[in-house]
C-alpha cells in the first residue's frame, strides 16, 4: 500500500520522499499481532494459532527453534513447541522483527547495518521489560510490561522508514557517525535528513493506527523533559535505548539516569538490569544475524 500526503504543510521529510511512503501490509499485519502480543491472557497455545496466519513469521520461528541458536534437544516440528522453547520475549520480538523488516527495504542505504538495528531492538525491548519488573509499585503490572516491551521493539521503527525512503541521507547521516562517533543517531539525521527516527516513527505510528501508549513511546523517548500521558513508558525506553547505546560503545557502567530514581528504581538496580543486557549481548547480537542479516 502506498499512502501518500497531498496536505501543502506535510513534514519536511514527507516532502523529501515526495509525499509517499510504503507500507504493503504492515498495519494489518502489526496490528493484529500488536493486539494478541499486548494481551496478557493470550496463552502460548492462543498465540500459536495466531502466528499461523503470518507464514513467514512461523517459518522463522521454526526455522529458529531448531538452529544452533537454541540446540533443541529433539527437532521442534510445531509452532507450538517453537513458541514454547523460545519463550514469550523472543516470539514477540521476532513475529514484530518479520512483520516490519518485510515491509521495508533497507537494502536502498548501503551503510544501514541490519544486524546492529535488531539488536538494538530487541534488547531495549528486553530491558524495558527488566526495568518494568523493579518498579515498585507496577504500574498495571503484566499489561504495562508487555506494552513497555513491544514500545521498545518499536522505538526505532522510524530509521527503518529513513533507509527506506531516504536513503542518500540517511546513508551520509550513517557514514558521518562512522567517522565521528560521538555524534548521535538523531543528531546525524538531523543534518542530512531534516528530521530524526523519533519524528518519524511518531508519524508512522500515527498513520498505522498503533496505540497512544505506543506512538507517544516512539515520539518522545529521547525527550527527558516529557512528563505528559504515558511518560513513564517513553521513559523507560529512552532509559534502555541510552544502556544499550553504552553497551553498543563497549561501556562497562549504564548512564547515570536520576529520572528512573523518580520511578523508585534506584541506581544500583539500573545497574544490575545493565548488566543483565551485557549478559545478553552477544547471543542477541547471534540471534539478529540469523533472524534478520
Amino acid at each position: 500500500m502506498v499512502i501518500e500526503n497531498t496536505n501543502c504543510n506535510m513534514a519536511p521529510f514527507l516532502q523529501r520522499a515526495e509525499g509517499k511512503t510504503n507500507l504493503p501490509s504492515l498495519s494489518k499485519n502489526i496490528n493484529e499481532l500488536l493486539k494478541a502480543i499486548t494481551d496478557a491472557n493470550v496463552n502460548y497455545q492462543q498465540l500459536a494459532e495466531i502466528i499461523k496466519q503470518f507464514p513467514e513469521i512461523y517459518t522463522r520461528l521454526i526455522f529458529l527453534a531448531n538452529s544452533a541458536w537454541c540446540a533443541p534437544a529433539k527437532p521442534i516440528s510445531s509452532i507450538e513447541q517453537a513458541c514454547s522453547m523460545l519463550g514469550y520475549s523472543i516470539v514477540k520480538s521476532i513475529s514484530f522483527g518479520v512483520s516490519i523488516s518485510s515491509s521495508f527495504d533497507s537494502n536502498k542505504c548501503p551503510s544501514f547495518k541490519a544486524n546492529h538495528y535488531w539488536t538494538t531492538s530487541i534488547l531495549v525491548s528486553n530491558g524495558v521489560s527488566l526495568l518494568a519488573s523493579r518498579l515498585p509499585n507496577k504500574i498495571n503490572c503484566l499489561g504495562f510490561e508487555q506494552t513497555g516491551q513491544s514500545a521498545g521493539i518499536l522505538h526505532n521503527i522510524g530509521l527503518l522508514w529513513l533507509a527506506d525512503n531516504l536513503p542518500k541521507e540517511t546513508d551520509k547521516a550513517l557514514k558521518a557517525i562512522e567517522a565521528e562517533p560521538s555524534l548521535t543517531i538523531n543528531e546525524a539525521l538531523l543534518q542530512y535528513t531534516g528530521t530524526d527516527y523519533c519524528e518519524v516513527g511518531g508519524w508512522l505510528s500515527s498513520q498505522l493506527g498503533f496505540p497512544e501508549v505506543l506512538t507517544i513511546a516512539i515520539s518522545h523517548h529521547r525527550d527527558r523533559d516529557y512528563h505528559e500521558s504515558f511518560w513513564e513508558t517513553a521513559l523507560l525506553v529512552g532509559s534502555t535505548a541510552a544502556m544499550v547505546t553504552a553497551l553498543h560503545k563497549q561501556s562497562d557502567e549504564a548512564p547515570e539516569n536520576n529520572q528512573l530514581e523518580t520511578l523508585g528504581i534506584s541506581y544500583s538496580a539500573q545497574q544490575i538490569v545493565f548488566k543483565q543486557l551485557s549478559s545478553n549481548y552477544v547471543k542477541t547480537q547471534e540471534l539478529a544475524n540469523i533472524m534478520f542479516a
